[in-house]
């Protein structure tokens, strides 16, 4: 099974259903399969050919899906584009991906536009909107398609690698400072796909499903081709935004959306929210990071529908445990309170376990690294086998998390043991952060943690050593790093330190840093 023949199907069974409506245009499946159809035609008119990279930098649109499905039709791979990364961060991306074609919607054409003369593997530049100077416009090129035209390109049967052919090559921050490319194939998105449909208790053929998240995230990639698979709406919003998310979700049948826990509590403290009413809205999914209570108490009294959180990574198409619609008992009795801090249980198809360093199983309520296998788990990382190699280990991909199983398998992250932040959602790794730091000439050593914040989940933290005679000035330093990393990534806050602590290997002590924020909570995530 391929995402590709998934689409078609709905195609065909649902040709007067809303297929993907976005701000500027409203499709029925009937027409997105020509949109799709014009698409895969451009791409193979630009040369790609099997297995090659098409990059998109755009915010949400009805293109971005368009380019999954001609691209999956295709045998051609995807890499979304982080559009709040800074240009010398998506530089790198794109040298390492060495995409065939690369899209962008206004205003990024013009922001990446001093990168076309130095990048030798892109052969077209295509702009979404206005075509700056040596670009390519998509309307002046997409190409006709007659009318009940159907899809010219291999699809499931004819494709030499069927469903293994890779799909997507989304980039994931490396504790190493540089970002890595996991690679997902058909057969990875689709088997969480399929796991998850059944909770998310979607109507073929009815449903719309509000995509407020990016679609440069995997949760996002998911979403959308779950739409596609079970011919549902895909109403996309260019971004997140209280009001017109509240909009959108009052007026217009949403029945589904997905948020992180700060998308949620933003939506929550919206003026006038109270007065709203939301009566096709059946499921909130979340994820990405902890749901506060309080917040989730809020959020089933107002919105009055069922929640379902998602826990995985990028490396396992976004999938690995789901707490279900049922496990949302927000006034129940104290065990069933508790399990609301779980991320649920494995999901059908995945294997996960808890293990000590060595690998063998902890007790049940102890803690360990989480691994996992199965159907979703992605093949490895573009171009980086050692990469692959340290995470898959044995059989089994080591997520990094920190967690424990009760007596029922409930799955709790209590920590990773990677060094990472989580900021809104977005995975933040500290020694990016920190190799940016020490390059600023007042800079003579420095650490980056997360502490915890109320609305974010965790904001940056940057301990400053200053060279002897420079003055520490933490304006100075933030400015130094909004030059090199994107906007969220950059220290809110810093802090002056004469020395930062290190171990008799040289190794940074961040448990001593971080210890005085995280004291008395369960957990430090």
């Amino acid at each position: 099974m391929r995402i590709d023949s998934l689409f078609w199907r709905c195609v065909g069974l649902y040709p007067d259903t809303m297929g993907v409506v976005d701000d500027r245009r409203a499709m029925r499946y009937a027409e997105f399969g020509q949109e799709v159809v014009r698409m895969s035609e451009l791409l193979h008119r630009c040369g790609v050919q099997r297995g090659d990279r098409v990059a998109m930098l755009a915010k949400n649109r009805w293109e971005y899906a368009a380019l999954c499905q001609a691209a999956a039709a295709l045998d051609v791979v995807v890499v979304p584009l982080n559009w709040r990364l800074s240009v010398p961060e998506l530089r790198w991306i794109i040298e390492d991906a060495a995409p065939r074609v690369l899209m962008a919607g206004a205003p990024f054409a013009q922001q990446i536009d001093g990168l076309r003369t130095e990048i030798e593997s892109v052969s077209a530049w295509v702009a979404l909107d206005e075509a700056p100077s040596g670009w390519t416009s998509l309307q002046a090129v997409l190409p006709h398609v007659a009318q009940g035209a159907t899809p010219v390109w291999p699809l499931a049967e004819h494709s030499a690698q069927g469903a293994q052919a890779e799909f997507a090559q989304v980039y994931t921050s490396g504790t190493t400072g540089r970002p890595k490319g996991a690679v997902l194939t058909h057969a990875n998105v689709i088997a969480a796909v399929l796991a998850v449909s059944p909770d998310f208790h979607v109507r073929p053929g009815q449903d719309r499903h509000l995509q407020v998240t990016p679609l440069f995230h995997v949760g996002g990639l998911l979403l959308t081709i779950l739409c596609a698979s079970q011919g549902i709406t895909l109403r996309l919003l260019p971004e997140f935004e209280p009001s017109a998310a509240a909009r959108c979700m009052a007026s217009e049948g949403v029945t589904h959306t997905l948020m992180v826990p700060a998308m949620l509590r933003w939506l929550l403290s919206e003026p006038g929210l109270d007065q709203m009413r939301f009566p096709d809205l059946r499921m909130v999914a979340y994820g990405a990071a902890p749901m506060p209570l309080p917040v989730l108490e809020t959020a089933s009294e107002r919105l009055r529908c069922q929640f379902l959180q998602g826990y995985g990574l990028t490396e396992t198409a976004g999938m690995l445990s789901i707490l279900r619609p049922q496990d949302h008992v927000v006034d129940g009795t104290p065990a069933s309170q508790a399990r609301l801090a779980s991320a649920g249980r494995e999901m059908l198809g995945t294997q996960l376990r808890v293990v000590d360093p060595d690998g063998q199983d902890v007790p049940v309520g102890e803690l360990g690294e989480i691994v996992a296998r199965g159907a979703c788990v992605s093949p490895g990382y573009w171009r980086q086998p050692e990469a692959t190699r340290e995470s898959q280990r044995g059989g089994w991909f080591w997520t990094g998390d920190v967690g424990c199983f009760d007596a029922q398998r409930y799955l709790t992250i209590v920590d990773r043991s990677k060094d990472m932040i989580v900021l809104g959602g977005e995975n933040i790794y500290p020694r990016e952060i920190e190799l940016v730091l020490l390059r600023h000439p007042a800079v003579a050593d420095c650490a980056v943690i997360g502490i915890p914040h109320d609305t974010w989940g965790e904001e940056v933290l940057a301990f400053v050593s200053t060279k002897p005679g420079a003055a520490f000035e933490p304006r100075v330093l933030i400015a130094h790093c909004r030059q090199s990393l994107a906007r969220y990534k950059c220290p809110t806050r810093l802090e002056q330190i004469e020395a930062v602590p290190r171990n008799a290997a040289g190794k940074i002590e961040k448990n001593v840093l971080r210890a005085p924020y995280w004291q008395g909570r369960a957990r430090r995530v």
